[in-house]
């Protein structure tokens, strides 16, 4: 039997902040569904663009290959290469706009999406926005973050402490949109009911603790009332960012 799926989604400017880049999409319905957060990054207001254009270039390829995912998935086949495909797609609009348009040279953004298709769940990542799975009352990382102080903490160079201060820590080595080819990481992720997923910006994972993402993540609430909770708690820290969430409950 299909797993039924509940969600909400929330996009805040913050407290500093002059515009809001970030983006969300929860699109879909039964057989197939895709939940999106995408952070933009680029001069004047290139960085909402960005986002706008790769989440708007993944509705319209699921609206052309809906059939085909759901074919795919019937048969039990793997997903990636349809996602992988998506994503180029998505990446070549943002890249090609960027450079045929100097108001949007160097735009980009940042993608986190979990796809569901009947009974398969798929995750596609670049950037430094995060997915997380909230199952059992723990809080389990399912992104890493495409970022120059993620990479110095992996080779050894400073630690995960000296990482949440460091003055370079949102510093991208991966985007969508700011090369004509780029890597995503794509995997499928098993899901259960009870589980939660929560997809968010940076303007949450950045300036709240994961203990306290998961106190509030983890409440007996709907998922709207917990996403407008973390809103509220992410701008009493300062709300320095964008904030964007998608929660997703599995039922």
């Amino acid at each position: 039997m299909k797993k039924s799926l509940r969600a909400a989604g929330i996009t805040d400017r913050g407290r500093v902040r002059a515009n809001n880049e970030d983006r969300y999409l929860i699109v879909g319905e039964n057989s197939l569904q895709v939940f999106a957060v995408a952070d933009g990054m680029g001069g004047h207001a290139a960085g909402e663009v960005a986002s706008a254009m790769a989440l708007d270039a993944i509705q319209d390829y699921l609206n052309h290959h809906q059939e085909d995912l759901i074919a795919k998935a019937v048969e039990g086949e793997s997903l990636q290469s349809s996602l992988e495909a998506m994503l180029a797609a998505a990446n070549e609009k943002v890249f090609h706009t960027g450079k045929t348009k100097p108001e949007y040279s160097g735009m980009g953004t940042t993608l986190t999406l979990l796809l569901f298709v009947l009974e398969s769940c798929w995750l596609a990542h670049i950037g430094d926005s995060r997915a997380y799975l909230l199952r059992q009352n723990k809080l389990v990382p399912l992104t890493e973050d495409h970022t120059l102080v993620s990479q110095l903490v992996k080779n050894g160079q400073i630690s995960e402490e000296e990482s949440v201060d460091h003055p370079q820590r949102h510093i991208l080595t991966r985007a969508l949109g700011t090369d004509h080819e780029t890597t995503f990481d794509v995997l499928p992720v098993e899901v259960k009911p009870g589980d939660r997923l929560l997809l968010c910006t940076d303007g949450l994972h950045g300036f709240v603790a994961e203990e306290e993402i998961l106190a509030v993540a983890s409440q007996n609430k709907e998922p709207a009332e917990i996403v407008g909770d973390m809103v509220i708690l992410a701008n009493e820290k300062g709300g320095m960012d964008n904030i964007t969430i998608v929660l997703i409950e599995v039922v």
